[in-house]
């Protein structure tokens, strides 16, 4: 039984049972969840959990309704470690003074969400127990028991063995049909992934070919069916990517089927996906490798980085890192690599990702930098001249980078680096010249200032407080009477 098949049957009596109220939220909690909008479901929990306590015998039903805000942060907006204290909260007490999950919705599929998010391959072993102690409560053929059999499969996948993540599938399929019910369309997506991992993308194509004529139609119309054919478009890009790679497909094909940009900015669990076939069609020069690609993604490594989504911080880091050296853009490569190389330090079985940065990095030390070939504090005067047409921010960037080993306490240069740090969103990268300076000279009011502004931009709040003590401190040390 698919989820939405539970959602409609079991409003349907909540409905005819007289509880309009809890009934629209057991239908609107699952969808905005799929949109991944938080905001909507934390706004509405309140008023939804009193619907459902004039239910008799309604702690499964809060339950349900709880499992939602946290399913769209670890789903559809990949939180990492920063929801993980809450999901595993939500876990221990899933079974406390009798209370129970419902059918629809299991505790351990959040924790099961927030671990892959986290490090994917590194915490395989640990998802495969969860799944497998959970699933001994799980009804065969019930929304729960499905989610817990994908997740399995997935971290088989991660785990390096999709030839018994297809096995798996294919068991649980046989024991769903012996208990007559039909497994949905996620299980496609679960041999799509495990296809790709087997290196068959030809295979991966023709079952989201299946998938889209058979599979989609028999899904209500609206959100559901609107987020299973996002998923498929954002996997048919990133297998006809793969396969113009590979020579067997042209790459206008997969240039054809690639999401916009705004998608993909707007659901970043799907965001991986997006860059992975970007790279690939980078490469073969089907599109362009410019800085605003750069700022894409760098804005989204930074994202998983603030998430604490380690594996895909590093991963779209590394996509980062590759293309600026590419594109001879060496600050914004060599901070790349600094983001991936602290999110290395947070997982396991690190050994392939850090042979890849270690390439990257080779690739980023071949970028010559920019010799802006006059005196350094000529440097702005020279920017400033610019016709707009040939302003690129990235050089620019290394050009303030250089000026800056000359004459590292120049507030303009410190200035100039924090705007165009602001415009490729490395304000994190951009302000630590400036702290260097601040912290040596905190008397400089035109540093300090470009400073908050750059911590501002940043919504570093953290950098404020600190920037505020450094002032303070400052400020007392200069006001003490000379003994």
């Amino acid at each position: 039984m698919t989820l939405w098949t539970w959602v409609g049957e079991t409003a349907k009596d909540l409905r005819e049972a007289g509880h309009t109220e809890a009934a629209d939220a057991v239908i609107g909690m699952p969808k905005l969840a799929v949109e991944g909008d938080v905001v909507r479901l934390r706004a509405g929990l309140p008023a939804a959990l009193r619907a459902a306590r004039d239910v008799t015998e309604s702690r499964w039903l809060e339950n349900f309704l709880e499992h939602w805000p946290l399913a769209a942060r670890v789903g559809d907006r990949g939180e990492g470690a920063t929801a993980l204290p809450e999901a595993e909260a939500r876990l221990s007490a899933a079974h406390v003074d009798g209370a129970e999950c419902a059918s629809a919705a299991c505790a351990a599929e959040n924790v099961l969400a927030c671990y892959a998010n986290i490090d994917g391959p590194g915490n395989a072993a640990d998802r495969i127990a969860l799944t497998t102690e959970a699933m001994a409560t799980a009804r065969i053929g019930e929304p729960a028991w499905e989610s817990l059999v994908l997740a399995h499969a997935n971290a088989l996948i991660d785990d390096e063995r999709p030839d018994e993540a297809v096995r798996v599938l294919d068991d649980r399929a046989r024991e769903a049909g012996k208990a007559g019910v039909h497994v949905s369309v996620d299980y496609d997506f679960g041999y799509v992934r495990a296809l790709r991992c087997q290196e068959r993308p030809t295979e991966a194509l023709q079952t989201l070919d299946r998938l889209e004529v058979n599979g989609t139609g028999t899904w209500p119309r609206g959100v559901p069916r609107a987020a299973a054919q996002r998923r498929i478009r954002f996997e048919r890009a990133r297998v006809l990517a793969e396969l113009a790679r590979k020579g067997e497909r042209p790459a206008e094909d997969a240039l054809a089927a690639l999401p916009g940009l705004q998608e993909a900015d707007a659901h970043p669990a799907f965001r991986r996906a997006w860059a992975d076939a970007v790279e690939k069609l980078v490469a073969e020069g089907a599109l362009p490798n410019d800085w605003r690609l750069g700022v894409t993604l760098t804005t989204w490594s930074r994202y998983f980085e603030r998430v604490d989504a380690r594996r895909p911080c590093l991963e779209l880091s590394l996509s980062a890192a590759r293309l600026a050296a590419a594109r001879g853009a060496k600050w914004v490569a060599e901070s790349a690599l600094d983001r991936g190389h602290r999110a290395l330090g947070g997982i396991r079985h690190g050994d392939d990702p850090a042979a890849e940065l270690a390439r990257a990095g080779a690739e980023a030390e071949c970028v010559q930098g920019t010799d802006p070939g006059i005196p350094a504090e000529h440097v702005l005067a020279h920017l400033r001249e610019e016709p707009p047409e040939r302003v690129d921010p990235e050089r620019q960037a290394d050009l303030l980078i250089t000026a800056l080993e000359q004459r590292p306490d120049d507030a303009a240069l410190l200035n100039a680096l924090g705007q165009v740090g602001r415009t490729l969103m490395l304000t994190d990268a951009a302000a630590e010249p400036h702290w260097r300076h601040v912290r040596r000279d905190p008397g400089d009011q035109k540093a300090a200032l470009s400073l908050l502004e750059t911590l501002l931009y940043d919504n570093d709040t953290v950098g404020v407080r600190a920037l505020v003590r450094a002032l303070a401190d400052a400020a007392l040390v200069t006001s003490e009477p000379v003994s």
